[in-house]
């Protein structure tokens, strides 16, 4: 597997929620995999954590083999984090 691969920024702050990205990778001869993490910290009230987990498998000649991702509240309520995320999602379609 070959090419260049762009490193995003690992951490950022978006309307007083802090980021940081972890990335993770393994390249093999027959398979490549990478997982991304990505962890948000509202800590002004009300306060909350939140983990994204991206993952990527790729085969031998870069194809992908399989794409998943998933989330989880580490801290603070659900109710919050989804009204932080509608605020945003708000904030790009009035841009």
């Amino acid at each position: 597997m070959s090419g260049t691969t762009r490193t995003p920024a690992v951490r950022w702050s978006i309307d007083g929620v802090d980021w940081q990205r972890e990335r993770h990778s393994y390249s093999g001869a027959g398979h490549g995999f990478t997982v991304e993490v990505t962890t948000g910290t509202r800590a002004a009230k009300p306060s909350w954590t939140l983990v994204v987990v991206k993952e990527y498998w790729r085969g031998r000649n870069g194809e992908s083999l399989k794409s998943m991702q998933w989330a989880h509240i580490e801290a603070g309520s659900r109710n919050d984090v989804v009204a932080w995320m509608t605020r945003q999602e708000r904030r790009l379609e009035s841009d």
